[in-house]
């Protein structure tokens, strides 16, 4: 239920964002922010598991390529495709978000 209401609120921010800033500097704001989320709450209270410092920074690492591949979409569907930014945000999250659990659930959670 966090990671969903983390979703929900990051595609507010970004398309908030993308109202004032441009989408690459809204993604960039929203990404440095989740980055402290996800390497300290991400781990205990999506997943229930205490991860090491290590699994930690290996999921930082990911969160920045999921950041990238962000970056991409962002570039295919605002500056190739022209879409509106409901549609900038709304694609960009459908891609970053998933990729964003299954980082979390390979990296840090429990192995029962």
């Amino acid at each position: 239920m966090l990671g969903g209401a983390n979703t929900v609120g990051t595609a507010i921010a970004l398309y908030l964002l993308t109202g004032v800033v441009s989408p690459r500097v809204a993604l960039t704001l929203v990404y440095a922010v989740g980055l402290t989320i996800v390497v300290f709450v991400t781990p205990r209270y999506v997943f229930g598991t205490r991860a090491s410092w290590r699994r930690r920074l290996l999921l930082a690492l990911w969160y920045v390529g999921t950041y990238v591949v962000g970056l991409g979409v962002i570039s295919l569907l605002h500056d190739v495709v022209s879409a509106p930014r409901i549609v900038v945000v709304l694609g960009t999250v459908a891609v970053t978000a998933p990729l964003g659990f299954i980082g979390g659930r390979v990296l840090v959670a429990r192995r029962d």
